[in-house]
């Protein structure tokens, strides 16, 4: 029995993840945007394992690989188009509701105002090169489900790999860092360090 539970039960989920993972590159070649199919396997793939490692076959690991889609979508949107649909973040919202009992509705509470208010205040006051509103709303509703701590520290994490990332491409391309470039992609390696911690 526990030669299912260790190896049987983490193939099906591996091979689920990848079926998805199908549809949403299918879905997205669909719409044009620029998908790196075998880049989107891997990250999904190796995001499942890590998650079913640390809690099994439970609803956080369920949770986190459902905000994992969301956010790997947000990201080849964004990089693609250098925006998100709206209805990404209403997703990434209604996943808060799943499991927040554990987190504690204060905690995400706490964890989206500390993350929006900054955000528009630099939005209002930066004319160019600011944060634009996707960044905005799905990195608030990312922060909502994982809760202050969590949501917090991998917010400032996915801001910390676009500075870094950008410094380095700035560098290597000889462009300005005022320049724009994609927030969500970082974001979403942020907020999925931030689920696991």
């Amino acid at each position: 029995m526990d030669i299912i539970r260790y190896f049987i039960h983490p193939i099906l989920l591996v091979l689920l993840v990848l079926g998805v993972t199908f549809l949403e590159n299918y879905y997205m070649k669909k719409r044009n945007f620029k998908v790196h199919a075998l880049a989107n396997y891997v990250a999904m793939s190796g995001i499942s394992v890590i998650l079913y490692l640390i809690g099994g076959f439970s609803l956080w690991t369920v949770k986190g690989i459902a905000m994992a889609f969301v956010l790997l979508y947000d990201s080849v949107q964004d990089f693609s188009a250098r925006e998100a649909d709206d209805f990404l973040w209403v997703m990434l919202v209604l996943l808060s509701l799943v499991n927040f009992a554990e987190t504690g509705v204060a905690s995400m509470l706490m964890g989206a105002f500390a993350v929006f208010v900054p955000q528009m205040v630099i939005a209002n006051t930066v004319k160019t090169g600011g944060i634009g509103g996707a960044d905005i709303k799905i990195s608030t509703a990312g922060v909502l489900s994982l809760g202050f701590f969590g949501g917090v520290i991998g917010y400032m994490a996915g801001l910390v790999f676009a500075v870094i990332f950008q410094t380095i491409y700035s560098k290597i391309k000889k462009q300005s860092c005022r320049n724009g470039f994609p927030l969500l992609p970082f974001l979403f390696a942020g907020l999925m360090l931030g689920y696991v911690i």
